[in-house]
Formats: structure tokens, C-alpha cells, sequence
């Protein structure tokens, strides 16, 4: 009895085995008819292993069916999470899931749309701050523009209209005046009392006319004295002084000796300018060469930039006149960053040597303006 029952189970078993499972009870050998897909009645196809075959694909497989036509009922429940789930109770709880999932996802939307606005604000907002610094941005650099160009233009005025001059220490000349002045008139009135006409001295012609000649004479002296480079009783101190004449265009291109270009060459325009030397005594020019003749107003071409390096705080504050020449000379000789042409100094044109000339007269003259209106330096 137990044997039958077990018959029929493997039997109703052999439809559920996968393929390639041993089926259970089964006592034919190998190569038997129930093994052999040929032998079998209805000329049904079967598996290697046993397994009964359909002719149609998978996807148009139905459910298992009896003999009679009706559902199988044996057929395996469908699982708990299974495809095959189904009942009013398991849809509608799938329904609530989607409506669920729905909404969640509308308000996804909806926080997210809310999200790009607020990210669109913020952007707009940023571009318009960015806008509005750039156009600040562009009147700063038209307005750092404009006062560069104010400030290079009283650069070049200075240049153009460059003066400078200091008083010298002219020896007096005494005794031209008092011949002149005393003696003269002493003379003549020594002879009118040896001739004894001091009534006619008295008369307002004779007077006038001795008055008239003591301003004469003080004229004289004073041309006299000039003439031979002397300061008179009531002339002015002689005067030396630098002005610009003209300006002189060059090129950028690296003209340094080789010994000047050692260093890199921050400014590469020299701006050449020349400028007159006069000396001068009561309006007339005093200038002498080394023999002692009058000479002309000399004429030089100076370097406005190396002069601006030259008059640093460091020479300017110098003590005295020979502290400061020292310190010029030294800074000329080391300053390698001016484009100073080579070839103007074997032309005649010693651009350095008159750069440090005007140098030195900026110093004597920022010296007697500190004298005039501060206290000395300590010696």
C-alpha cells in the first residue's frame, strides 16, 4: 500500500521537478522505454533526464491543467511577495502603495521646483551684483585712468618747465664805490675851497647836479662790478640756474654699455631733455670759461630719469655739499636700470656727468630754501 502511495506521489511529483533532478521512485534502467523520447505513445518529446517537453515557447505556456480540463488542485500557492500575489487585499494595498509613491513624488517635485526658484533668485541676484561690480570696476579703472594720465601730464609739465637756481656767496667790491661815491665829490670840493668858489656850491644847480651824479656812480660801480664778476655795495647776489629748453625724443631699444646693463632695465625711456646753465650777476651773464672769458649760456643733455634717481631722500638729506656730491656719484655709477645711450657720451654729450650736475644744483637749492624757513643742520 505504501509502495502505491509512493508511486503515485513520484508520479505527481515528476510534473514539478526541474530538469536535471533525479526523479524520485524510479526503478527502469538506463536506456528503457520510459527514457527513450521515441518509445513513448503520441509521439510526445522528453527530456534526457525524464522531463516531459512542450512544443509551444514559454511565454504561450498556460497554467497546469487536469484530465477534465480544470485547474490543477495541487498547484503551489503563490508566495506572500511573489509575482503571482494577488486578492482585493494585496491590490489595494498596492494601490495605496502607488498613490503613496505619487504623492511623495509630486512633493519631490513641488520642494524641488521650489529649490531651482529659489537657486534662479539667488543667481539672478548674484548676476546682478556682478554687473554692478564690473561696472564699478570699469569707472575705478577709467577713473585710476584719468589720474594717471593727470598725474604723467604734471610729470611731462615739470619736465617742459623745468628751473632750478641758487644765490652764490659773490666777494664784495669796495673799492670802485668808494672811489666813485666819496672820493669824486671829496675832490671837487676840495678844489673849490683851494679856489675859493664855495658860494657856487651852494647854488641848487651845483647840487642837483652832485646828487645826480652819486646815483650815476652807484650805476657804475654796480656795471662795473658786474663786468668783472664782483657783487657791488648794493647788487644782488649772483645767481646760477637750470631750465629745460626742449625735449628730446628716443627710441626703447636697450642702448646700455655692457658694463651698465647688469641689471634688468626698468625704464627703458630716458627721457632726454636739454636744458641751459646760466650765471648770472644783476641780470647779466657772469659765465666764464677756464681762461677767464665770458662765455655763453652753456646747453646740456641731461636724463630726466636718472635724475630722478639721483635725488633720493638719501642724497638730498645730506649734511653738507661734499656728502652729498660723494652719494651722487656713487648712485650714478650704480644706477644699471636707466636706458642711458651709449654713444651720446662719444658725441660730446655726457648725459651722466650733466645729470649729476642739475642733481647737485636741486641740492643747493633745496639747501638755502631749508635754511630760510627751518633750523640748520647739525655740522
Amino acid at each position: 500500500m505504501s509502495s502505491e502511495k509512493g508511486k503515485e506521489k513520484c508520479k505527481d511529483d515528476k510534473e514539478r521537478l526541474e530538469y536535471g533532478k533525479p526523479q524520485c521512485g524510479a526503478t527502469s534502467p538506463e536506456g528503457s522505454l520510459s527514457r527513450n523520447p521515441d518509445s513513448r505513445k503520441g509521439g510526445q518529446k522528453w527530456s534526457p533526464t525524464g522531463a516531459k517537453k512542450r512544443d509551444n515557447p514559454p511565454e504561450q505556456w498556460g497554467p497546469r491543467k487536469t484530465k477534465a480540463g480544470n485547474p490543477n488542485p495541487r498547484r503551489r500557492a503563490a508566495g506572500k511577495n511573489g509575482p503571482a500575489r494577488g486578492g482585493e487585499k494585496a491590490y489595494r494595498v498596492a494601490v495605496k502603495d502607488a498613490v503613496a509613491d505619487s504623492d511623495g513624488l509630486r512633493d519631490a517635485l513641488h520642494e524641488q521646483a521650489a529649490e531651482t526658484q529659489v537657486v534662479q533668485d539667488a543667481n539672478m541676484h548674484l548676476h546682478r551684483d556682478l554687473m554692478e561690480v564690473k561696472i564699478e570696476l570699469d569707472d575705478a579703472q577709467k577713473e585710476l585712468g584719468r589720474r594717471r594720465n593727470w598725474v604723467d601730464q604734471i610729470h611731462a609739465d615739470t619736465r617742459k618747465n623745468f628751473h632750478c637756481e641758487w644765490q652764490d656767496e659773490t666777494s664784495y667790491a669796495y673799492a670802485l664805490f668808494m672811489m666813485l661815491v666819496l672820493l669824486v665829490p671829496m675832490s671837487i670840493v676840495l678844489a673849490a675851497v683851494y679856489l675859493e668858489v664855495l658860494d657856487i656850491l651852494i647854488q641848487w644847480q651845483v647840487l642837483l647836479t652832485i646828487v645826480l651824479y652819486q646815483v650815476a656812480a652807484v650805476y657804475l660801480d654796480r656795471w662795473a662790478c658786474t663786468k668783472r664778476g664782483y657783487r657791488s655795495m648794493f647788487s644782488a647776489r649772483a645767481t646760477h640756474s637750470y631750465s629745460t629748453v626742449d625735449m628730446q625724443n628716443w627710441d626703447t631699444d636697450d642702448r646700455r654699455a655692457d658694463t651698465m646693463s647688469l641689471r634688468e632695465m626698468k625704464h627703458s625711456d630716458a627721457k632726454y631733455g636739454v636744458v641751459c646753465y646760466r650765471y648770472t650777476l644783476n641780470g647779466c651773464n657772469v659765465r666764464r670759461d677756464m681762461f677767464g672769458r665770458l662765455a655763453e649760456a652753456a646747453h646740456m643733455l641731461i636724463s630726466f630719469e636718472l635724475l630722478s634717481q639721483l635725488t633720493t631722500p638719501l642724497v638730498m638729506l645730506a649734511r653738507d655739499q661734499e656728502t652729498a656730491w660723494e652719494r651722487m656719484e656713487t648712485s650714478a655709477k650704480a644706477t644699471h636700470t636707466v636706458n642711458v645711450d651709449k654713444g651720446l657720451y662719444t658725441a660730446g654729450r655726457d648725459v651722466v656727468g650733466n645729470t649729476l650736475q642739475v642733481a647737485h644744483g636741486l641740492w643747493l637749492q633745496n639747501r638755502q630754501a631749508r635754511l630760510g624757513h627751518f633750523r640748520p643742520a647739525l655740522v
